[in-house]
């Protein structure tokens, strides 16, 4: 019998790829789209739909649909309003990975007799001393293992990214060629399930009294120096829609969501050298490397850290200060394009 891989078809460019791909190999593929809210027609709209169909129909691959939206709404959608709540920055797209994608999703498609699930991320699974962790994609521009850092290691082995060495220019040549896409779509850049900006707006909408988030706009050194409308409105390092007047910019330094209070400062206060990371999951034990860096969010470079260990928080030591350093946030270690492992960075 032919290998059987499940491959997770969100209608885009990149996910279409690795289903050509797998089938091209002469693996026996099938194809789920995972659907997220569709009352409000956020994730996997109609369009998004027959792309996935269409694609499906043209590769001759068998094609279902998984509804996970109530668990979406309870664990990602939920998480991330109480997040801002809490003055906390969240990773939505990481968690997503680890409880829908890489979660209920994989234990689905085992369910069903799938050897393996496949996906269109940009990442690669090595094998290092006998343990399974994720490298960087050939393309470090669009690379993700960084939102993959929370998945359980130990379903690594049963993993595939037919896209790991492939770069995005690559995969729209050979893409239009092989007419792979139905219809253009815009390509995601920001959470997947608000459709508008600000997030706060999103957030209030599913709040019953909005005014009990509303509180003082603080400077570092004690003065009150306006109101805001609801803490859930900032984020760490966040300049603009501050809603004062100062004689220098001024930047959220911290929020404190027990007395509703934004505090905010110059520039130079963003600046840390060390923070600690909860709920750390680790590929690979990071006590076998000395050389290790840490990457504070998606877009942000790799700095040189040392890590100590002490109770259920891992201390990083940096060894240059950075800003904007975001409770909430993902922190991803890595060795060299070695990805060790992720936590969450505490406030």
């Amino acid at each position: 019998m032919k290998t059987k891989i499940a491959v997770g078809l969100s209608g885009g460019i990149d996910s279409s790829f690795a289903a050509y791909l797998l089938k091209r190999k002469g693996y026996d593929v099938v194809g789920f789209t995972l659907k997220f809210l569709p009352r409000d027609n956020r994730c996997c709209d109609l369009d998004s739909l027959y792309q996935a169909q269409r694609l499906c129909q043209k590769l001759d691959i068998p094609h279902y649909v998984l509804d996970v939206d109530d668990l979406f709404n309870k664990e990602i959608v939920r998480y991330f309003i109480n997040s801002y709540l809490q003055g906390l920055t969240p990773n939505p797209c990481a968690f997503c990975n680890r409880l829908i994608k890489f979660g209920l999703f994989f234990e689905k498609a085992k369910a069903l007799g799938c050897d393996y699930l496949a996906t269109g991320h940009y990442a690669r699974i090595v094998k290092l001393r006998g343990r399974y962790s994720l490298q960087e994609a050939k393309d470090k521009k669009k690379s993700q293992e960084y939102f993959l850092s929370l998945i359980n290691p130990q379903i690594l082995p049963r993993l595939i990214f037919p896209l790991g060495n492939y770069t995005k220019g690559r995969v729209k040549i050979i893409s239009a060629k092989e007419k792979l896409l139905f219809k253009e779509r815009k390509e995601s850049q920001d959470i997947c399930f608000v459709t508008e900006k600000p997030y706060s707006k999103f957030i209030a909408q599913h709040l019953q009294d909005t005014r009990c988030y509303e509180g003082a706009v603080r400077h570092v050194n004690g003065n009150i120096l306006g109101k805001h409308k609801g803490i859930y409105c900032f984020t760490y390092g966040q300049r603009e829609g501050l809603g004062i007047s100062w004689k220098v910019p001024l930047y959220v330094i911290d929020i404190d969501p027990a007395a509703n209070t934004v505090i905010v400062g110059e520039r130079e206060y963003l600046y840390r050298d060390s923070f600690s990371v909860k709920n750390c999951n680790w590929f690979i034990e990071p006590v076998r490397y000395k050389k290790i860096k840490v990457k504070v969010r998606y877009n942000s470079p790799l700095f040189d850290c040392a890590l100590s260990f002490g109770g259920t928080s891992v201390h990083v030591a940096l060894k240059e200060k950075i800003s904007a350093i975001a409770p909430g946030q993902v922190a991803a270690f890595y060795h060299n394009d070695i990805l060790l492992g992720g936590g969450i960075i505490e406030k």
